[in-house]
């Protein structure tokens, strides 16, 4: 896996409004893998992770596009984004793998907290 650091100040995103508890995942009897009953935590602070729906726009082989995604950050409190706000992260980075199931690229994005957000304070950072 591919891992790069993103100046969240130069890549513009917008918070969608939309978060979620991230799940730690549980492995099944089948021995697959689903996201289990609950909530993952920061394995160095403890604090719950949260996945904050963002979008930005992105281009590929000059053709433009608006992705989605969600950036995984740790916090206290659920951040509450004003829906369709700037938001910038602390940290931010995008790891990028080969997906098996399609042999397509597959991306994750994980950040240390949420530097700013329009609309609405960001949640205290993980300690």
């Amino acid at each position: 896996m591919a891992t790069f650091a993103v100046d969240s100040k130069r890549q513009q995103m917008v918070a969608t409004g939309v978060v979620e508890p991230v799940m730690e995942w549980v492995e099944t009897a089948e021995g697959k893998r689903r996201p289990g009953d609950n909530q993952a935590r920061h394995e160095d602070t403890g604090a719950p992770l949260w996945g904050v729906e963002v979008v930005y726009q992105s281009e590929s082989w000059g053709r433009v596009s608006t992705e989605s995604v969600k950036v995984t950050v740790p916090a206290r409190e659920m951040p509450t984004p004003s829906l369709f706000s700037p938001i910038k992260f602390d940290n931010l980075v995008a790891s990028v793998r080969v997906d098996r199931r399609n042999n397509g690229l597959s991306t994750s994005w994980e950040a240390a907290g949420i530097a700013e957000m329009s609309g609405a304070q960001a949640a205290p950072k993980a300690a």
